[in-house]
């Protein structure tokens, strides 16, 4: 979610905003979003709200969470409940495990995590509210790199033999407005470099990011959507311009608090010049407050209690299994299918 930790937004009409849609205009034709049965086509088969997809001899299994923000008594039953369905391979936390980045709440979260079960790999990336003080950027990366055990703000993991690529900024930012990440030319060029090593492999490449993509999933697409969810990346081109060439990429986001239960929680998304079958973009859901649109271009919150996520599975074939779940009731939202890749 953007704002801080007392829930302060951006405002759609701020001059960072402003600026940002100017520049942005040239987007308009830059992406196309793929649904129904263009989406299916492309790989992605999207079951019914309430609909569970049951598969199998899973080779590898992924709990996704995101958004904790120092929610410690929902990021405990969150832990318990996914434990429940069987240990996974590895639980990704997509950013803001903390609410403002000081040394006491990365050892709340720690606490909370070290006395609860959960998969013996844990990869996290660095969202914003990690940022959330006036410590040097240096000291603040630290930290969540001695809290997490990430060897940076950027790094990939195996786990099985599915790769995972973490993204994050390599540059601080101002206030709790974005643009919250600079990825800069070092890692634009590793991320490149390394979809192009595993392109053709017939594995799905994961990439995880807190901050989302413009006109992507909940709360950056469709009529209802937030304005400034159009904005998290300074060199979101460029980005987008890499992740148009793989269509073996499940980029997975969170931020936005938005909820699983929309059409929108996952989508396949083309950029103009790139492979026309597109990437896959999943929500990853929240545990701190589902939030959702005001109706005036911004968002409110919704419910306080309410905390959902992922369980991905990956067969040995490559085929992805993504199911959303409500992290409190107990239940699968609905689930979706992404086809092998192929070259």
């Amino acid at each position: 979610m953007t704002g801080s930790s007392s829930g302060s937004l951006s405002s759609p009409d701020s001059p960072s905003s402003a600026s940002s849609a100017q520049a942005g205009l040239g987007r308009r034709g830059f992406l196309t979003t793929l649904t129904g049965a263009a989406a299916a086509a492309a790989g992605l088969t999207l079951l019914p709200a309430g609909t569970a997809l049951a598969r199998d001899g899973a080779a590898t299994t992924l709990d996704v969470i995101s958004d904790v923000q120092g929610d410690l008594a929902d990021f405990a039953h969150v832990l318990d409940y996914l434990d429940s369905l069987g240990t996974a391979d590895a639980l990704v936390v997509n950013g803001d495990l903390v609410a403002n980045g000081h040394v006491s709440e990365y050892e709340a979260y720690r606490r909370v995590l070290d006395s609860h079960p959960h998969p013996e790999r844990v990869i996290s990336t660095i969202g914003n509210h990690e940022l959330y003080n006036s410590e040097p950027f240096d000291i603040q990366v630290d930290r969540f790199v001695e809290y997490t055990g990430m060897p940076g703000v950027y790094s990939e993991q195996v786990v099985g033999d599915v790769p995972l690529l973490a993204i994050g900024t390599t540059e601080p930012f101002e206030g709790t407005s974005p643009p919250f990440v600079t990825l800069g030319a070092e890692q634009l060029s590793w991320l490149d470099e390394r979809l192009s090593h595993y392109a053709g492999s017939g594995l799905p490449v994961f990439v995880l990011s807190h901050h989302v993509l413009p006109e992507s999933v909940s709360g950056t697409t469709g009529q209802d959507k937030a304005r400034f969810y159009d904005q998290d990346f300074v060199d979101e081109i460029e980005l987008l311009e890499i992740l148009g060439g793989h269509p073996d990429v499940v980029f997975l986001s969170g931020h936005t608090h938005w909820s699983l239960e929309r059409d929108d929680w996952a989508v396949r998304k083309v950029v103009s010049g790139g492979d026309p079958r597109g990437f896959t973009v999943v929500n990853t859901g929240f545990v701190q407050t589902l939030y959702g649109p005001n109706g005036n271009g911004g968002e409110r919150a919704i419910d306080a209690s309410a905390a959902q996520g992922l369980r991905i599975d990956v067969a040995q074939d490559g085929t992805v299994a993504v199911h959303a779940h409500d992290l409190k009731a107990g239940t699968v939202i609905r689930s979706l299918e992404i086809e092998a890749p192929t070259s």
